[in-house]
């Protein structure tokens, strides 16, 4: 039996190797319309509009949005004269209180910080760099609503 097909070995070669590959044979993929930020997910399912949502957290995000409204809610909840005897006002209160405290520690740890970094300067032997940042952090609280003049 003699075959009539002739041996091409760049052929086989490349139909050897295909049938082996671990890449897809056809790459197409269904496209994710939504966007995720941290665990949060937000796409066609939960978002009428989700590149609006994304262009808005852009500007502000989700932190900044809920603190705005969070002030507002607090003020007019202090404002009623039975607020802290009406448990979803009070809770509001609370919550915002609870928030601030966490946005003063946070304040008080990155001023450490900088107090750490900055001694870290000095301790190199980066004077120059030590005093002109020094230099600029005093003019900066010179120029804060009660600083020295």
């Amino acid at each position: 039996m003699t075959d009539s097909a002739s041996f091409d070995p760049l052929n086989s070669f490349v139909h050897n190797w295909t049938a082996m590959a671990l890449a897809p044979q056809k790459l197409w993929q269904s496209i994710n319309s939504g966007w995720s930020f941290g665990n949060i997910i937000v796409n066609e399912q939960n978002s009428s509009a989700p590149q609006t949502e994304q262009a808005i957290v852009a500007q502000e995000s989700y932190g900044r949005q809920i603190g705005k409204l969070l002030d507002a809610v607090d003020t007019l909840a202090q404002r009623q004269p039975d607020w802290t005897s009406t448990d979803s006002l009070k809770t509001v209160v609370e919550l915002k209180e609870k928030i601030d405290g966490v946005k003063l520690a946070m304040a008080v740890s990155r001023i450490e910080q900088l107090r750490s970094d900055l001694e870290l300067m000095r301790s190199t032997g980066e004077e120059g760099k030590y005093e002109a940042c020094v230099a600029a952090l005093r003019k900066l609280l010179a120029d804060l609503p009660g600083g020295k003049d």
